[in-house]
């Protein structure tokens, strides 16, 4: 029917901020965790998965708010920075502590003595942590950070870039740190592998990666200023976690394969190069032991989406967009640092270097699916014992 002249017409402006969009999800997920909850057979374990995937992000997140909310209040800014000195400081004790129990002989944790001989490893891993977490601190520097900003679309004016840059610098220092003192990734030191398996089960691990999943996708927008700077669909852009074309989902399954066949080749040329130097190389066997848990269908497919999705936004949607690719990268090989030797963590740098490439061609969604679908192969082969 026609308008008559003098009616009132009200017109709905679309949601263009895309918080429909965020309550619809964050309906879903409430529903799914809930169901979790209630199907899960032991309900004090449910809560502890899931308030350990609560507590990886929660520090990072209660950063960034402060850190926005510090741009226009100096004392805010002090704030912040206790709060950063804090995160710093957990991540020089948990490197710390995994380098030396890593090396410690059987049985010395039962005693409150340290055993003889290990002064200078204790040393060496709380002196050189504790250097490269103040190292970190130039980033707070205004001519580093106008140096830096040459090369990278990094603000160096900005308070929240230059929190950013000081955490994202102590996160690739400080984990390569008992690879340095002890020359063998911690994880995978007899003292931490124990036995055979490590005694997660499937179904709790495939929990466990979804609740870890689904805070570090509320995290990465909160970290890039949801309902701070930026709306939901704002946030959506920033972190280029939008819907791919067919033809993005097409060239990151080719390329996906592509990577496993280039990355098997490109290893194999790595270790052959440790071995003609005399390096030491990852340890197949207890990497394989410390990935038993990821070895059945379910903990395969899991693990794969939890790192797909969950480290692209982390690394490619939240961090590329200010500090480019190469940096990025380095912390991407850094937070793999407590499970592979040196060796590994080159190879896991050049593939840090395609996804970002993908990331920057496409967006994350296909750097993630990329990403996911490159792990889910190489998880699949380890559990067949194929090396690839």
């Amino acid at each position: 029917m026609d308008d008559e002249p003098g009616d009132m017409v009200v017109e709905t402006a679309p949601d263009r901020t895309g918080y429909h969009a965020l309550l619809a999800g964050t309906a879903v997920a409430g529903l799914v965790v809930a169901l979790l909850l209630l199907s899960s057979p032991d309900l004090d374990t449910e809560l502890m998965l899931l308030g350990a995937g609560a507590l990886q992000v929660a520090p990072f997140v209660l950063i960034a708010m402060a850190a926005y909310l510090a741009e226009d209040s100096r004392p805010l800014r002090y704030v912040t920075g206790i709060l950063l000195l804090g995160l710093i400081g957990a991540l020089v004790l948990a490197s710390f502590a995994l380098g030396l129990v890593a090396v410690l002989p059987p049985g010395a944790l039962d005693s409150p003595i340290l055993p003889e001989g290990m002064e200078g490893t204790v040393l060496a891993l709380f002196g050189l942590g504790s250097f490269f977490g103040l190292v970190s601190l130039v980033g707070f520097l205004p001519p580093v950070r106008r140096l830096l900003a040459r090369a990278v679309p990094l603000d160096p004016h900005s308070f929240v870039h230059a929190v950013a840059l000081v955490l994202v610098l102590a996160m690739v220092l400080v984990p390569p740190v008992p690879l340095i003192v002890n020359g063998a990734p911690p994880l995978l030191s007899e003292a931490l592998l124990g036995g055979e398996e490590t005694g997660q089960s499937s179904g709790d691990l495939a929990r466990s990666e979804a609740y870890s999943l689904l805070f570090i996708i509320y995290a990465s927008f909160l970290i890039v200023g949801l309902f701070v700077r930026r709306t939901f669909s704002e946030g959506l852009e920033r972190l280029a976690f939008v819907r791919p074309t067919g033809r993005q989902v097409v060239f990151a399954v080719v390329t996906a394969l592509v990577l496993v066949v280039v990355f098997g080749l490109v290893d194999r040329a790595i270790a052959t190069v440790w071995g003609a130097m005399g390096w030491a190389v990852t340890d197949d066997e207890a990497y394989r032991r410390l990935f038993s848990d990821v070895l059945t269908p379910v903990g395969a497919v899991t693990a794969a989406v939890s790192a797909g999705v969950g480290e692209e936004l982390a690394v490619r949607g939240v961090l590329q967009p200010v500090f480019g690719i190469v940096l990025p990268s380095l912390l991407f090989a850094a937070l793999h640092a407590w499970q592979y030797s040196w060796d590994a963590l080159l190879s896991v740098f050049l593939a840090g270097i395609v996804f970002a490439w993908i990331r920057k061609r496409a967006n994350t969604t296909t750097s993630a699916i990329t990403h996911g679908l490159y792990d889910l192969i190489l998880f699949g082969a380890l559990a067949a014992g194929v090396t690839i």
